[in-house]
């Protein structure tokens, strides 16, 4: 820094991780910046000497933004650390966001950071991935394996953990970055959560024609309980009766409920990672698949979940008898009963739709039925569901 302002230039110096801990002193290292950045000068033992006019940057290490800059320390914590001189002198600062969600704050950018950061790395490391298309380069990458690098729910190490997921991936010699070229689970486990992922590689593109049959095949596996149970179709839906309303063909279900078919189907993937499985092309082979007793009640306690959550927004509530027409049904309760604490957390509007109670078992048992029909209707388009072991 001397030597280049001698020469007639201002050195732009770069303080990577200034905010370690220095002889086990938290933020010890302040101390010894507040004479550079004030004055220009720096000591050695006795003697003071000039570096003369300087650009600083700090880079922090520990610190996730300014606000959390000394945040966990008492007043006194940070004075005696020379905190409060440190960034006194300070002329600005730039919170760079990483790769990973912020926790406190609404964060709908982070999936495009991730994208700038992909294609930076892939440039970098496997150029030959990249096929021009007239003036623009387009990646050539499976679909499913973008969807996890980009939506997987947090990279651990940040940066360098969507490095290390690149670097362990097999991509010498290969022109297109196919799901076989990722790293195994117990190598993915150490970046990012490896079940999370898998799913997100492994999640099917339910859109259009397959999603349409999907939806049928749920509204049939419901149509077939209802009949087991001596149900018949009748213009409402009538327990003492047994009649229901939706006791017809798919094609005849009014749109609203066609849509609680398809959001059933749409959840699929996403229950199936909370609860550690994935979905894999079926071998022909594939034996019958069954969820056992604790992941078929988390299962079911999802979907019902789900079910109400739909409800609500379309603007339903909670009745102590079924109307659609008025838009109210009996079955928008919980899983189980609320405690006090569990109530406090929920919206405004989430309170007031919901029942008092918990649902009933034989309600319970509905969703239980959904959700061991899930292999069935994956079978459909071509897949099976495994477990997958962290």
């Amino acid at each position: 820094m001397r030597d280049a302002g001698l020469s007639g230039l201002v050195p732009l110096v770069f303080w990577d991780e200034f905010d370690t801990t220095l002889d086990r002193q938290p933020f010890g290292w302040l101390r010894h910046f507040l004479a550079p950045m004030q004055d220009g000068r720096f000591q050695q033992g006795q003697i003071s000497h000039p570096i003369g006019r300087s650009i600083f940057v700090f880079a922090g290490g520990i610190s996730e933004s300014m606000d959390a800059f000394g945040a966990d320390m008492t007043e006194k914590e940070f004075r005696d650390v020379k905190g409060p001189d440190f960034v006194s002198r300070l002329k600005g600062y730039v919170n760079i966001l990483g790769p990973n969600p912020q926790a406190h704050s609404r964060d709908p950018y982070y999936v495009i950071r991730r994208a700038i950061l992909l294609r930076s790395i892939l440039r970098r490391d496997a150029p030959q991935l990249f096929e021009r298309k007239k003036k623009e380069e387009e990646l050539n990458i499976d679909s499913g394996v973008l969807r996890a690098l980009l939506n997987t729910g947090r990279y651990k190490h940040g940066v360098r953990s969507m490095e290390s997921v690149i670097a362990m991936s097999q991509l010498a010699g290969k022109h297109r970055f196919e799901r076989s070229c990722l790293p195994a689970i117990e190598q993915l486990e150490l970046h990012v959560d490896a079940r999370d992922f898998q799913s997100l590689v492994q999640r099917m593109e339910l859109e259009d024609e397959l999603l349409e049959k999907l939806a049928r095949a749920a509204h049939e596996v419901f149509v077939h309980s209802l009949r087991d149970d001596g149900y018949s179709y009748g213009p409402q839906t009538n327990e003492e009766l047994k009649t229901h309303s939706s006791f017809k063909a798919y094609a005849e279900l009014p749109d609203d409920e066609k849509e609680q078919n398809r959001g059933n189907v749409r959840d699929m993937s996403n229950k199936l990672g909370r609860a550690g499985y994935v979905m894999v092309p079926a071998r022909s082979n594939e034996p019958p698949f069954d969820f056992p007793g604790a992941d078929l009640e988390l299962l079911a306690e999802m979907e019902h979940e789900r079910w109400m959550k739909a409800k609500i927004v379309a603007g339903w509530r909670w009745a102590p008898k079924t109307d659609k027409d008025n838009h109210l049904h009996k079955d928008l309760l919980p899983w189980r009963k609320l405690t006090d604490e569990q109530m406090a957390r929920l919206t405004p509007d989430e309170a007031a739709a919901i029942g008092p109670d918990e649902i009933p078992e034989q309600e319970k048992e509905k969703d239980r039925l959904l959700v061991r029909a899930i292999p069935k209707i994956l079978a459909l388009a071509g897949y099976t569901i495994v477990k997958v072991s962290k």
